[in-house]
């Protein structure tokens, strides 16, 4: 896991100018801004927040989120749940646990934090259960419903079948309610508005669905960045965003402008030898390899220099064209906005917290 670093590596005070490059850099302004917005948000609507970690994979900030008032955190993978256990917040396990060893370390930590997992079928529900009661353990399941991304997911109309049959199981595994990811729904303001009637209307059929079974619905779980603030138009009554914290060129539109962006990637220039182009030291081992959003090219915005465009990106190195009006020489440094910060993330042994 990746921790945000302010004082034990790196000295406090200590210039940004200092750092050796790549070196993935976190504004805490910026950060902090983006956090207490959505959690203003989520409290002015009666909403839960679970913040996803995935983006951010950092402890300190995922206590932040907490301490703005997130109800839980979401996570992916079970090394993330095991990861941020030691907050001692409810932990919602957003990705089908399929494996024995997944299965057995979440049970595991459901005897010592509130867990909830998102099913989507029988085959991923039963071996949980079984896990779960061996251990006299419990925990709290959303039967996930497919809202237009056609990833994972049942039908609206199945959720009800799903979830009578994941309570058969037995006394491991509770169906509290439903869950869906929005992500098919985003780019154009104008497009989420419309598209998330569908969204709310299919997650009142799941609910219903439900009903028919006999069982309750009481939590309903969803959103997105893109989403984040039509999620009060949906039966939703608990927020999953996680790329709000931090934000990249993808999400940086609608809602969110790139001065919102809160990570960058320091780069160095260290060769200029072809002419018309320069070499940063930033490749794919330290950006992301996502593509840009529409109506914007390569892999990654220079901040302040717009006649610059990252067209490659190799392991080490990351291939510009520039003018002669950057200005930009051997041993100049600049910040990037990755294409996609989960993915950046990802790859960084740290992240450096900056003022």
């Amino acid at each position: 896991m990746n921790a945000l670093t302010v004082a034990a590596a790196v000295r406090p005070g200590r210039s940004v100018d200092e750092l050796e490059t790549p070196a993935a850099i976190v504004d805490l302004d910026r950060l902090e801004r983006n956090l207490e917005r959505v959690a203003d948000y989520a409290a002015g609507h009666g909403l839960d927040l679970y913040p996803h970690t995935k983006t951010h994979k950092t402890v300190e900030i995922a206590r932040r989120q907490l301490d703005l008032g997130a109800r839980g955190l979401t996570v992916a993978k079970s090394e993330e749940a095991e990861a941020f256990a030691g907050l001692g917040a409810p932990l919602l396990v957003h990705y089908p646990l399929v494996g024995a060893a997944k299965v057995d370390r979440v049970a595991a930590l459901a005897e010592r934090v509130p867990i909830t997992v998102a099913i989507d079928s029988l085959a991923a529900a039963a071996p949980l259960a079984a896990a779960l009661a061996a251990r006299g353990a419990r925990a709290e399941a959303l039967i996930e419903v497919d809202v237009g991304l056609r990833r994972t997911g049942v039908e609206p109309g199945a959720a009800g079948d799903l979830a009578a049959a994941t309570a058969a199981l037995g006394d491991g595994l509770e169906v509290t309610g439903i869950s869906c990811y929005p992500g098919h729904l985003r780019d154009d303001r104008d497009r989420i508005a419309a598209g998330i009637e569908a969204v709310a209307a299919d997650l009142h059929a799941a609910r219903d669905a439900l009903a028919a079974r006999g069982i309750a619905c009481r939590r309903i779980s969803g959103g997105s960045t893109a989403t984040l603030f039509e999620s009060h138009r949906t039966p939703v009554s608990e927020l999953r965003p996680g790329n709000y914290a931090l934000l990249d060129r993808q999400e940086a539109r609608g809602a969110f402008g790139l001065d919102d962006c809160a990570l960058r990637v320091l780069a160095t220039v260290v060769s200029t030898a072809v002419a018309g182009r320069i070499v940063l030291d930033a490749g794919s081992k330290a950006l992301s390899e996502a593509p840009p959003p529409p109506g914007a090219s390569g892999f990654g915005a220079v901040v302040g220099h717009r006649g610059v465009a990252i067209e490659a990106l190799s392991e080490e190195h990351g291939h510009a064209a520039a003018g002669q009006a950057a200005g930009l020489g051997v041993g100049s440094r600049v910040e990037l906005i990755p294409n996609h910060a989960c993915t950046c993330v990802n790859q960084q042994p740290v992240l450096y917290g900056v003022r």
